[in-house]
């Protein structure tokens, strides 16, 4: 056999196999009628699945949020399924992504089925243990401890390495609560940046204490002393009424099959093919996730999303020229990016708000340019632990030559004129240069502000009041009137059908978008990006490594990357 037969082969073989592959993936899941679904949470949980070649060709199944809460509103009623075991593992994964799969473990846990909290490794924290109390049981591996504590909020501060690397950020902002330089600019948290974390701090701590305490039937009080006095042993937690059993996996396995006379799990990747999706009227969910950046949508070199604006402007357009697609839900998890790329989604906003209703859902995060392209939506419906709003606008450049100097290293260069370096590494903005940033940002904010204003119905001024670059939680954001209801993706929808005036009994398609890639789709498109080019200068290195650069452009970003656990 020649090696062209040879290569034809192989070729013909792959796609034999892709067809094979595509076609048992279609087929649906056949469930037993004594089945227990089994939840794995753990990690991080994204908004939309990532377009991953390599996880794709290992049949590798990576669940996102609505996957977890699709799966729960399907079980409850389905008569294959009779109780719930969910295993939790460490979580670094946002308040509000938690509190909406909280909710749904509450309804689960209504409809009367059995549901078992299996906490059997280590990382027990506030997070895990805040998914647990919505189950009706808890369980814990007899040597574990609860590590529930008061919460706190922690942010790093670059300032100080730069300083020894001779590296100077010269960064501005609008107005004293846009803080998200501050993270490269300062040592330390600033009085204004103390303030808002505080008041996001007690707004999510306080969430906590209440929704906790309720699930578990304990009074409030006497939950916070228990959290206080954390971390907890297992005989302390039990104790404290915190767990119901000491237990091992092998006995929530028995406690299964006396609830079903077999152990029959069920995983979320193989329960997926139940989820019924098949309602004759169709409303768009459009996903917005990530770092807003011109362009289109990708994964980010590091991991995370990357939202382009021309990706999530055709998703949008798409569904705004469906004639079938009665409603858009615009589904936000973004700390915002480039103000330019905010203001192209938005008019597609603006354009599909004309056609048919468009309703915000916000999912961890939806600030600074997360919330320019909410703020025009007929509604926007947040999670009590939102982050939102973050209304201001900052822009900057590093200079480089002192780190260049102690290297050893040296530039030279040309000019036409005096503005022409305004954004060179190796000078810090002249005075002249800072005016012209400065103004800038000020237009920037001034379009900010009045697009709030016109799309929220209030006055530039009370915009203002609220804003100067300052984040709230979505509870707060409600009753400052940046948001008009407080619930999850489910809720939104609700919403939509409202406004498009569809019955509220009526079930509803979801179209999704951008469409979920198959293997094929991503065998066919796979192309190899050469990275080397983002490292070509020691500039491009410091922007790469510190997510921020000489921004040419005024960025609407949340005012700093902050963990709160």
């Amino acid at each position: 056999m020649t090696w062209g037969k040879r290569r034809a082969l192989v070729i013909i073989l792959v796609i034999v196999a892709l067809v094979v592959v595509v076609i048992v993936a279609s087929q649906p899941a056949r469930v037993p009628s004594n089945s227990v679904l089994l939840l794995e949470i753990s990690g991080e949980i994204n908004e939309q699945r990532a377009v991953d070649f390599f996880s794709a060709i290992g049949g590798e199944f990576i669940p996102v949020q609505h996957d977890f809460i699709d799966a729960l509103d399907t079980a409850k009623s389905d008569p294959h399924i009779e109780a719930l075991v969910v295993k939790i593992g460490p979580l670094e994964t946002g308040w509000a992504k938690l509190e909406e799969i909280h909710s749904h473990l509450l309804a689960f846990r209504a409809s009367g089925k059995p549901s078992v909290c299996y906490l059997g490794g280590d990382g027990i924290g506030n997070l895990e243990y805040y998914i647990a109390s919505a189950c009706d049981k808890i369980w814990l591996v007899p040597t574990a401890p609860v590590s529930i504590h008061g919460m706190m909020a922690q942010a790093v501060f670059l300032r100080g390495m730069f300083d020894k690397l001779k590296i100077y950020p010269d960064y501005y902002h609008i107005a004293e609560y846009k803080t998200a330089s501050n993270q490269l600019t300062e040592k330390k948290f600033t009085p204004a940046h103390r303030e808002e974390v505080d008041s996001l701090l007690h707004g999510i701590y306080n969430q906590y204490l209440t929704e906790v305490s309720k699930a578990r039937n304990m009074d409030r009080a006497e939950f916070e002393k228990l959290v206080n006095a954390g971390p907890l042993s297992a005989d302390d937690a039990l104790a404290g009424k915190l767990v119901d059993r000491l237990a091992y996996w092998d006995q929530v396995q028995d406690f299964a099959k006396e609830k079903t006379k077999d152990w029959n799990p069920v995983k979320l990747g193989r329960y997926r093919g139940r989820i019924k999706n098949d309602g004759s009227t169709r409303i768009a969910v459009v996903h917005a996730t990530g770092l807003i950046v011109s362009g289109e949508s990708g994964n980010a070199p590091g991991g995370g999303a990357i939202m382009g604006s021309e990706t999530v402007a055709a998703d949008l357009r798409r569904a705004r020229e469906d004639s079938s697609i009665k409603a858009i839900v615009l589904r936000v998890d973004s700390g915002g990016g480039s103000a330019v790329a905010s203001e192209v989604i938005r008019r597609e906003v603006v354009l599909a708000k004309a056609v048919k209703p468009v309703v915000v859902s916000m999912s961890d995060v939806a600030a600074s340019g997360g919330y320019w392209i909410a703020m025009s939506a007929n509604k926007i419906v947040a999670d009590p632990d939102t982050i939102t709003a973050s209304i201001g606008v900052l822009g900057g450049k590093f200079n480089v030559s002192g780190l260049y100097e102690m290297l050893g290293l040296s530039t030279d260069s040309i000019a036409t004129s005096d503005n022409a370096t305004i954004y060179s590494a190796q000078q810090n903005f002249t005075p002249a240069q800072q005016k012209l940033i400065q103004k800038s940002l000020q237009d920037v904010y001034t379009s900010f502000t009045k697009g709030v204003a016109e799309g929220r119905g209030m006055s530039v001024e009370a915009v203002d009041k609220i804003g100067k670059g300052r984040v709230w939680t979505g509870a707060q954001g409600k009753d400052l009137g940046l948001v008009d209801e407080l619930g999850d993706l489910n809720r939104a929808v609700e919403v939509a059908k409202q406004l498009a005036k569809i019955p509220a009994d009526e079930r509803v398609r979801i179209v999704r978008f951008p469409e979920e890639k198959t293997f094929l789709q991503m065998w066919i498109e796979k192309r190899n990006d050469d990275d080397s080019a983002r490292f070509s200068s020691i500039e491009a290195a410091v922007e790469r490594l510190t997510g921020a650069g000489a921004y040419n452009t005024p960025q609407a970003r949340v005012p700093f990357d902050l963990q709160i656990r």
